[in-house]
């Protein structure tokens, strides 16, 4: 009965409820466009999980997603608003493709340095911003907006002008080694592929998977489980997490929100680092594109899946595997139907919209009733730091009756 209840919750929560509101909201867009919006959510759901080659899509598109949305959750529960991941993720993209392109070498010391050069730059310009807030106060949600610009534009200047490969019509650099590529789980022209095709089938979801999906998947699961481990076994997650709720109780407490702020900027934007090379040198990938990462979109895609999943690494991957297949999806029903694929970032956009509302609407109520008791107009109620506080996720062992922040001290929380 215990479980039915907590069941029952859940499902009368925020997340459901706004999920559901926006695919209902999604379906009077269809029906505008002139499409049934039962075979267009159908198609969806067919063309993101119905065939073997869409499951295989639906895995390759979240890695990226849930990888720099674990980047992002980590700053946002410790109450560091990093917007920054896709300056991150660029640079880092940048930085460790170019080792993979151009150094020479074995792959089994390319890689790993890749990897390692792409982290160090991704906390590097992470760590700019928490050294402007703790020398200089300029808040983090700012800095990190404003990184993201010149890390796309170097970025797109040192591609086109220095590194372009002449030989392709492309704006992009030579050809990664084979070597050096993020192969498929499975090569699909090795003998373990055949033997699967052959047990199997061609088209099965097995077989897609294994040989449609590279090992950054594998990178992502180990990702995640550290995450976890962090969170709930480690100095550093209980104090980051306390911090996202009270950072005037972790101060009281002797932990220092200057050296919080710098670590967790630099594991923030290491990850975006890593997961944004991966794209690069992941199979079916070949080179640096100029303008490639920017164009998918997959820091603000991120952004919204730590939103809804509550900076929770377990929901995050959740809310990214949904959004995946939300892109593919619509990919899919675009194709047999005739919508525009627009219809997932119109839908990606209604979840978050009415999430926000939801949670909103009890502390509006909440308000206006204290306001009106006080003899205040209920349109203008007073604004005070537990109105303003953001919800965060519960941590173990914190007061549950303690105000949250949004920022590593309390001048961040009054955004």
């Amino acid at each position: 009965m215990n479980a039915a209840r907590k069941a029952g919750r859940w499902l009368s929560g925020p997340i459901p409820v706004s999920v559901v509101l926006a695919l209902l909201i999604g379906a009077c867009f269809m029906i505008i466009a002139g499409v049934d919006p039962v075979s267009g959510y159908v198609a969806m759901l067919q063309g993101s999980f119905g065939t073997g080659s869409g499951l295989a899509n639906t895995l390759q598109r979240a890695v990226p997603i849930i990888g720099i949305g674990i980047a992002i959750a980590i700053a946002f529960r410790a109450g560091v608003l990093n917007l920054g991941t896709e300056g991150q993720a660029g640079l880092g993209a940048l930085t460790g493709g170019i080792v993979a392109v151009y150094v020479p070498g074995p792959a089994i010391l390319v890689v790993p340095l890749a990897f390692v050069v792409a982290i160090a730059t991704g906390a590097a310009w992470g760590l700019i911003s928490a050294l402007l807030q703790n020398l200089l106060g300029v808040p983090i949600l700012l800095s990190t907006l404003l990184l993201n610009y010149p890390a796309r534009y170097f970025s797109s200047w040192l591609i086109r002008f220095q590194l372009n490969d002449p030989s392709t019509d492309l704006v992009a650099t030579q050809q990664l080694r084979p070597e050096v590529q993020l192969g498929m789980l499975v090569p699909k022209d090795s003998a373990f592929a055949d033997t699967l095709r052959s047990t199997f089938g061609p088209t099965s979801p097995i077989t897609a998977v294994l040989t449609g999906v590279n090992w950054s998947i594998i990178v992502l699961i180990i990702v995640i489980a550290a995450a976890v481990f962090v969170n709930r076994r480690t100095r550093f997650g209980f104090e980051s997490g306390l911090s996202g709720q009270n950072a005037e109780f972790v101060r009281y407490g002797g932990v220092k929100p200057g050296p919080l702020v710098t670590r967790t900027m630099a594991l923030s934007g290491g990850l975006a680092g890593l997961f944004g090379v991966m794209l690069i040198i992941g199979a079916p990938s070949t080179r640096l594109i100029e303008g490639y990462f920017v164009q998918t979109n997959y820091a603000f895609t991120a952004l919204l899946v730590t939103l809804l999943a509550l900076y929770r690494p377990i929901g995050t991957a959740i809310a990214g595997l949904f959004f995946a297949a939300i892109m593919v999806g619509s990919d899919a029903m675009g194709r047999e139907l005739g919508l525009s694929p627009q219809i997932a970032a119109v839908i990606q956009a209604l979840v978050i919209v009415l999430l926000a509302f939801r949670v909103a609407l009890p502390r509006m109520r909440r308000r206006g009733a204290n306001g009106a008791a006080a003899g205040e107009p209920i349109g203008e109620p007073p604004l005070t730091e537990h109105a303003l506080a953001e919800p965060h996720a519960p941590v173990p062992g914190a007061p549950q009756h303690a105000p949250t922040a949004t920022g590593a001290d309390t001048k961040e929380s009054d955004r």
